[in-house]
């Protein structure tokens, strides 16, 4: 069992791939568990989850998942803001340039 918010859900084990109907449609259901990719915003605007395979061949994965748990490596150079009301993930401010304030 897996705490999932509120809700308990059994997990079962899928194998390598197994074939599923998804959207009405046949799909190969591959477990994710485990993937290491990076999070990116695609040219049309949508997030995605790209996983680089052998050299630079790469999946890009649409994001339907809800609510996923993400874990940003130490050597992602990431760094949050906050701005009033405003909280944000971005590089790290060596990397935008950022001057550092006085106040």
């Amino acid at each position: 069992m897996r705490e999932c918010g509120n809700r308990r859900t059994r997990m079962t084990r899928i194998q390598m791939s197994d074939s599923y109907l998804y959207g009405g449609v046949v799909t190969q259901a591959t477990s994710a568990a485990g993937v290491k990719g990076v999070l990116l915003r695609s040219p049309s605007g949508p997030m995605i989850f790209r996983v680089y395979r052998d050299g630079h061949e790469f999946t890009d994965y649409e994001i339907r998942h809800d609510e996923l748990a993400v874990t940003i490596d130490p050597e992602e150079l990431a760094m949050f803001y906050r701005d009033g009301d405003r909280d944000v993930l971005d590089h790290r401010p060596e990397v935008l340039g950022l001057k550092r304030s006085d106040s």
